[in-house]
Parts: C-alpha cells; sequence; structure tokens
C-alpha cells in the first residue's frame, strides 16, 4: 500500500520518530513508493519502497501542538494546517498527518 493509497490523499505530513528530535517531511508523496525521504543532496525526495501497512486514522485536531519540537528538513513553504487525519505506523517508526484540504 502506498501513502496515497492509505490516506486517500497526494500531499501531508511524515513524522520520523527514531531521532531526537523527531523529524518531518512536507510533500507530495502522489508518485512515491514507501516513505518519503530526503535524497543525498538534500534537495529531492525519494522513497525506499515500503509497504505501508493499513491502519485506521484518528483525529488531529492539533496539528501545531503534535509537531511541537518536531524538526521539519523539508517543505515547500506550506501552510500549517489545523486538522489532519493521524496514521500511527509504530512499526516503520512513523505518523502520517493528511491534513484537511490539502489535495
Amino acid at each position: 500500500m502506498t501513502l496515497q493509497e492509505l490516506t486517500g490523499q497526494e500531499s501531508g505530513i511524515v513524522v520520523y520518530f527514531g531521532s531526537e528530535p523527531a523529524a518531518a517531511i512536507v510533500c507530495n508523496w502522489s508518485m512515491m513508493n514507501g516513505l518519503p525521504r530526503l535524497g543525498p543532496f538534500g534537495v529531492a525526495l525519494l522513497g525506499l519502497g515500503e509497504d505501508i501497512p493499513p491502519v485506521a486514522p484518528e483525529t488531529c485536531e492539533n496539528v501545531k501542538g503534535y509537531l511541537e519540537g518536531v524538526h521539519i528538513i523539508f517543505a515547500n513553504g506550506e501552510h500549517m494546517p489545523i486538522r489532519a487525519q493521524l496514521y500511527n505506523l509504530p512499526e516503520l517508526a512513523a505518523a502520517i498527518l493528511a491534513p484537511e484540504g490539502w489535495a
């Protein structure tokens, strides 16, 4: 399963746990297999082909609060949303935020 299949959206926020602080990538994942990662030169994203498990979302009422203390390592100037669907992926040490109103 891809992130687009999981969320029904082409874009959102991927939060990676396992480092301190946690890191996040804000991106369009429509053409990506697996979780998006920052490429070796730090200007492009690539997927490593992980299979995304199907999980039920929870509603995140405060995206800004959820991301407090998270280091955003890649973004294209998107406005921070208020609410999102949150998909926890503990086996991948990640969480996906699919913001309301994003494609």
